[in-house]
């Protein structure tokens, strides 16, 4: 990697093997540890495009208004060949999803600076933003066709007038289990601004790709909006002139993200291959774009897989897949054969974009030291270059250091996690130990800034503030567990119908590992996670007391309830392989709720009023059975907050109680 792509000042970092800090406005001060408040300062890139000439690069910066409550982001400009980069729109509120149009003098760009999420244009040559046409509950994924005369987008579609004016009617009730209306697939002139739309309910559309001559849209849709429909989607073709939909891929599994050829000949797509399992494998397939047979190309490829683009000669398909703690970009042959890796470097690279020559690429790269930035590079040979700077106030503060940790499981599985220790981090002393554990349960933990949470999150969401915990004095744990991805689906399966046993075992002969390194104080541990994580938490302290302190968010306690909560019922039936009335034993042996009188550890719960993933009960049933039984706990509900809490101060608040929660109970 060059230089430029270290950036200036911060070789010193780089050597010290990659360390987590905080950046901008308050880190300009002597060096110390990180605050609260400079995590709130920090500016994240949440995606960016290249140019079809290659020459400039679009990206999104997003910024903290804890006054506003809000996050405001807006679109950028940078050369590739470098310079200071130039702000293109200046909206209120978010500006994303820039998109350049074929001859590279427009983008399209979405914004919600006067409602839901629109589509807007600017040109390059200057002047102000315009919006073509108003979108009813807004839009999403625009896409120019090839001749840059029309955009295809998702949205909504829009509700009947009558629907609208009428009061009190019956129909305004809640109907439980009604789908709620999927996206659909339109089109709209660029210049007039006159929409079509192209497909009908009740299928929701997922993404789409327009062919190369701009008279047909590959799309992929599934029967609804619900996400427990998401294994029954399929691929289709519409044709733009006569309206007709006809099916390209029709069978069981996931076939989705279609992708024509630059000829038109053929489209690519990912596909289980007709699997349901919720967690198999994923392929890149083709099918004739006239109809046929599909073909796995990649039937060897032992993890998941995400966006497909072609090379513009049509010899390669490039795909992004997870790596253990870093991701990986490969080419495909269309004729099949072994995909070959592209990337290097201690990085986490991302949202990978093409010129439209393919001769150069721009993406995201992060590592332990450094939020998001945007990196170019040569297609032909992965030479990364940094582009933009946009924290350095990074290096005036004493960041923790984070390690790679591996270790052998009680059945000699090796495990593999993240280590971040105090700043200096003196050997031969014990550190008060945080373990986090992550959700999913087939989720993971990266080698970046923000090991769990990323894009299109900042890193605030993250409301454990890791950085400021290494600060203070703590070492925080990240495992990857069994059942995490990034190591192939042997290991991402290996807690199927074992939730809480394996993979809590691999956490705990983790921390005997770092106990038995001197680095970790067996009387001072603590845990926490979310989602799964908060389920881990639940259940780890459900099932030793070896743990001081605990927070969980957004965590399942009770798997009997939960599966008639949850907008995912089908997870856990396949983690668990039945329905809880077939298997009422499994499902309460699993449940930390069903343990409960075994937690004594001080528990901190914190909870989105409106998580349809895992529902407020899961956190009052839990909240409720501690405070029966006399155990320290706080549970804290945010208004209108998801499985995600969103809204600045929010956030701030929860990194706030779980900074001052582990403060009193590890003392």
């Amino acid at each position: 990697m060059s230089r430029r792509a270290r950036g200036p000042g911060l070789l010193p970092v780089l050597a010290a093997a990659a360390c987590l800090g905080l950046g901008p406005g308050s880190l300009l001060t002597a060096a110390g540890p990180a605050k609260l408040d400079d995590l709130f300062r920090i500016r994240n890139i949440e995606e960016a495009r290249i140019s079809p000439a290659g020459d400039r690069v679009a990206y999104v910066l997003s910024e903290i208004d804890l006054a506003g409550n809000a996050i405001r982001s807006g679109i950028w400009l940078i050369e590739t060949e470098g310079g200071a980069p130039r702000r293109l729109t200046a909206g209120s509120g978010r500006d994303g999803a820039p998109r350049w149009s074929p001859d590279g003098k427009e983008i399209a760009f979405l914004s919600d600076r006067d409602g839901p999420s629109q589509i807007w244009l600017i040109s390059l040559g200057g002047g102000e933003a315009r919006k073509p046409a108003p979108i009813e509950g807004g839009a999403s994924n625009p896409v120019w066709s090839p001749d840059g005369r029309k955009i295809a987008f998702l949205a909504r579609s829009p509700k009947p007038p009558a629907k609208e004016k009428a009061p009190l009617r019956p129909e305004d009730v809640i109907v439980f289990g009604e789908d709620v209306p999927g996206l659909q697939l339109f089109v709209m002139d660029a210049a007039s601004g006159a929409i079509s739309k192209l497909t009908r309910e009740p299928s929701a559309v997922v993404d789409f790709s327009w062919s190369p001559d701009g008279k047909g849209i590959a799309f992929a849709a599934q029967p609804s909006s619900r996400i427990q429909d998401l294994y029954r989607t399929d691929i289709c073709a519409v044709d733009l002139t006569t309206g007709a939909i006809r099916d390209l891929v029709k069978r069981t599994g996931v076939d989705t993200s279609p992708r024509f050829s630059p000829d038109g000949k053929q489209v690519a797509f990912l596909s289980t291959d007709g699997k349901t399992d919720w967690i198999a494998n994923w392929y890149l397939c083709l099918v004739p774009a006239d109809g046929g047979e599909p073909r796995n190309i990649t039937p060897e490829f032992d993890e998941f897989l995400f966006t497909p683009q072609w090379a513009r000669d049509g010899r390669k398909i490039f795909f992004q897949s997870p790596r253990g703690l870093r991701n990986q970009l490969y080419s495909a042959s269309p004729q099949g054969g072994k995909p070959r890796p592209l990337l290097a470097g201690d990085h986490v690279w991302s949202d990978f974009s093409f010129s439209a020559g393919g001769e150069r690429m721009a993406f995201l790269g992060t590592d332990a030291a450094t939020p998001a930035e945007v990196f170019v590079s040569s297609a032909a040979e992965f030479g990364p270059v940094r582009l933009t700077f946009t924290n350095p106030q990074l290096e005036e503060i004493s960041l923790g250091r984070q390690e790679i940790v591996r270790w052998k499981s009680f059945d000699g599985l090796e495990i593999e996690g993240l280590l971040l220790l105090p700043p200096g981090s003196p050997a031969g002393r014990p550190y008060p130990l945080l373990t986090y554990v992550h959700g999913g349960p087939s989720g993971r933990f990266t080698a970046s800034f923000s090991p769990q949470i990323g894009s299109p999150y900042p890193v605030q969401a993250e409301c454990y503030p890791l950085h400021v915990l290494a600060g203070l004095g703590y070492a925080v744990f990240m495992p990857n567990p069994r059942g995490s991805y990034g190591y192939g689906e042997k290991f991402r399966t290996a807690n199927l119908r074992d939730w809480g046993g394996g993979d809590f075992r691999d956490i705990m002969t983790g921390i005997d590992a770092l106990i038995g390194r001197k680095i970790a104080d067996p009387a001072k541990l603590g845990i926490m996670g979310r989602s799964y994580g908060g389920y881990m938490t639940a259940w780890i302290i459900s099932q030793t007391d070896r743990f001081r302190v605990a927070s969980l968010g957004a965590g399942m306690s009770n798997l009997v309830s939960f599966y008639g909560q949850t907008d995912i019922p089908g997870y856990t039936e396949y983690y668990l392989g039945d329905v809880p009335w077939q298997a009422l034993d499994l499902y309460m042996k699993r449940s930390p709720l069903f343990h409960v009188r075994n937690i004594g550890t001080p528990t901190l719960i914190l909870h989105g009023e409106k998580d349809f993933r895992v529902p407020l009960p899961q956190a009052q049933e839990l909240y409720a059975a501690l405070k029966r039984n006399g155990v320290p706990v706080e549970l804290i509900i945010y208004p209108r907050q998801g499985h995600v809490v969103d809204e600045p101060r929010f956030m701030q608040d929860m990194m706030e109680r779980n900074l001052e929660w582990f403060g009193r109970w590890m003392k």
